[in-house]
């Protein structure tokens, strides 16, 4: 069978979650005999010096590529129609005001010439394939909107006021245009069960999908975890890019009160907290964060070794957006993982005291911190949990091979009618 992988982004491993996701979903249906045509629709700034190699990765993998250009708006003929043009994107933005890739649906469908089915990871190629005359599998982890929600509670920027207008006008169209759109497609698999059960209630043809992830420990993992313990003092792990909403969300909690809270318990010189990820942090944490405590470790290229020296995996994210990568990945590791129980949202398998601790505050997170580190036994089972969770739930041959038979399946469904 031949199949379009159509995705916003470059599929690859060790840059985010997505782009390792769609990775393994397009490994998994090579592997299961399929023909595979990535159809891409990066960003102009994923076009970077890094897209060449990676496109030759993708094609090493068995992959075909098609790159397809998201064109710019069209430019009205005068003046006053660009400036009624530009009043009517403000005021009330269509499909390709909202979902640029909107534009590019004819040169998108002429890249999908020859498929049986098709996958639309993602937003931008779920905008982009809408209406497509195969059978096209949509997945998503959440609606638009909730990420920019979030983004505008937890990092605030100045806007003018025809930005603000702007934004407000979005959030008030997008995950309303969203549900539209999903709802042209035969099946809509979501990486939250709770987004599931939105994407539901307006009409789409939604399942709960588990977020397919790599084994990155290996099959030695409890060996490596074990390798170099105790620790000379209790270590704990926060990871994720400086400037991505997950982690900017987090230390709104972690600066101002679990790190004065386990300072407090543990003493400055008691712990360490190894920082791992790209940018520097915002300038309203910096202060907060030069601590004796903390390690600001920067990028790492491959944090496996991170992973297996906590002691603890602390992710006190209040978001309300799909499957955390970060928690994922301590899944992998088997971590004993402290994460905030919003996380509950793109991962309602956690279980308070069974896999996690999923604590709410900032002082329960401290508490839950502290517990877990003076409790050995209770690291190693918390831990061993989670990587049992992985394997039955998220491991790639599990979660991918899911979406595998579900385009088998919808082929299956067309060829019956």
């Amino acid at each position: 069978m031949r199949v379009a992988f159509a995705i916003g982004g470059i599929p690859s491993l060790g840059h985010s979650g997505s782009t390792i996701a769609s990775w393994i979903i397009i490994s998994e249906l090579l592997a299961a005999g399929h023909e595979v045509t990535a159809v891409l629709l990066p960003a102009a700034y994923l076009l970077d010096d890094s897209a060449p190699k990676r496109f030759e990765e993708l094609e090493r993998l068995g992959a075909t590529v098609r790159v397809v250009d998201v064109p710019p708006p069209a430019t009205p003929g005068s003046r006053w129609r660009a400036r009624a043009a530009f009043v009517r994107s403000v005021a009330r933005p269509d499909d390709e005001a909202l979902f640029p890739s909107v534009r590019a649906q004819a040169d998108v469908e002429a890249a999908l010439a020859g498929a049986d089915a098709g996958l639309a990871f993602g937003i931008e190629a779920i905008a982009g394939t809408a209406g497509a005359r195969l059978p096209m599998l949509a997945a998503l982890s959440h609606p638009p909107g909730v990420a920019r929600r979030v983004r505008a509670r937890y990092a605030r920027t100045e806007r003018s006021m025809l930005g603000h207008a702007s934004e407000r006008s979005f959030l008030a169209r997008a995950d309303r245009r969203t549900a539209g759109l999903l709802r042209q497609f035969p099946s809509v698999a979501v990486f939250s069960r709770h987004h599931t059960e939105w994407a539901a209630r307006h009409g789409a043809k939604a399942w709960y999908a588990h977020y397919p992830m790599p084994d990155l420990a290996g099959s030695d993992w409890r060996e490596r975890r074990a390798a170099g313990k105790p620790n000379p003092k209790p270590r704990i792990l926060m990871i994720g890019h400086l400037r991505g909403i997950g982690t900017i969300s987090g230390l709104h909690l972690f600066v101002p009160s679990i790190l004065p809270l386990l300072t407090e318990a543990l003493g400055e010189d008691g712990f360490e907290v190894h920082v791992v990820g790209g940018q520097e942090p915002p300038e309203e944490f910096r202060e907060g964060l030069a601590h004796p405590a903390v390690r600001l470790r920067g990028q790492i290229t491959d944090p496996a070794d991170e992973f297996f020296a906590a002691d603890v995996l602390l992710a006190p994210n209040p978001t309300v957006t799909g499957a955390s990568a970060r928690i994922l990945s301590g899944l992998t590791f088997g971590n004993c993982i402290v994460a905030h129980a919003d996380s509950l949202v793109g991962i309602p398998e956690l279980a308070e005291g069974e896999n996690s601790l999923l604590p709410t505050t900032g002082p329960e997170h401290a508490q839950a911190v502290l517990r877990a580190l003076h409790d050995a036994g209770l690291r190693e089972r918390l831990g061993d949990a989670a990587r049992s969770l992985f394997e039955r739930a998220f491991d790639a041959p599990v979660a991918a091979g899911r979406l595998v038979r579900k385009i088998e399946q919808l082929v299956g469904e067309g060829r019956r009618r």
